[in-house]
């Protein structure tokens, strides 16, 4: 094809016409525009096609990480409502008998609001999104914006939830537990109640509770403990209701990101 060309300017310049020539040259231009217009376009719709591609696996990873979070997060409530439940059980059984010892039952479930859970967010490709900066191959601009604002939620609430369990929970209620009561836990929590068999007689157990029942029956210490335990309880009711917006959150989106794909 070049060849072409160049054979044809030249018998066009050994005629001499100039406007013939001219006519030549400027058709020959526009040819070579049109070749690079072609050529551009081709190249834009293969990235086009890249980038398409790789939004829809990008979109897919979105939607495993999101249903990974739906799932984790029905643990979570569960756990919380237990530890909410647990909180309720103690108040009331202090509004009926006016004190905090009693069965060992009770020790188990003042010992088991000790425990906590660190909420870790599934945000793997939002992070790498983020790092890569290829969150910007989503062409929804609504969809995106949807997106930057669940994950920065969920960093919010994962930092509310972080500072409650290390400041109220284990500075404050675990500390402040463990000077008045001892591990005797119920039925339910074998493994410590295994060690504490093993290691201490009925007569040392014994002592033990009478100690905790003598430091429980003291008024300061049961206006103390009533605060923590009212404290600690509204913590797990915070943390429940936090996890049930975090997942309507996480089904809500699921939803808005399939969507365009069905």
């Amino acid at each position: 094809m070049i060849k072409f060309f160049r054979k044809t300017r030249y018998n066009i310049m050994l005629q001499n016409n100039t406007t013939k020539y001219l006519k030549y040259a400027i058709g020959e231009i526009i040819l070579v525009v049109i070749g690079i217009l072609i050529a551009l376009s081709i190249n834009n719709w293969n990235q086009n096609r890249i980038e398409r591609k790789k939004e829809k696996q990008i979109i897919n990873e979105l939607i495993v990480d999101l249903e990974d979070q739906s799932k984790v997060l029905t643990n979570y409530i569960e756990v919380e409502s237990s530890f909410y439940q647990n909180g309720r059980d103690l108040l009331k059984y202090f509004s009926v008998n006016q004190t905090f010892y009693g069965a060992d039952s009770i020790y188990g479930k003042l010992n088991s609001l000790v425990s906590r859970q660190t909420f870790n967010p599934i945000n793997t490709t939002f992070q790498e999104l983020i790092s890569t900066g290829t969150i910007g191959i989503l062409q929804d601009e609504t969809t995106k914006r949807k997106i930057i604002q669940y994950y920065n939620e969920l960093k919010r609430i994962s930092l509310v939830i972080g500072n409650n369990n290390i400041h109220i929970v284990d500075a404050i209620y675990q500390q402040e537990l463990l000077k008045q009561t001892t591990f005797i836990l119920d039925e339910d929590d074998s493994d410590l109640k295994t060690i504490n068999n093993a290691i201490f007689n009925e007569k040392s157990l014994g002592r033990i509770r009478q100690i905790s029942k003598n430091e429980l029956s003291i008024d300061r210490n049961t206006l103390h403990l009533f605060n923590l335990l009212e404290q600690r309880t509204v913590v797990a009711m915070s943390h429940m209701e936090l996890y049930k917006t975090v997942q309507k959150n996480t089904e809500q989106l699921l939803s808005d990101i399939k969507t365009p794909m069905d």
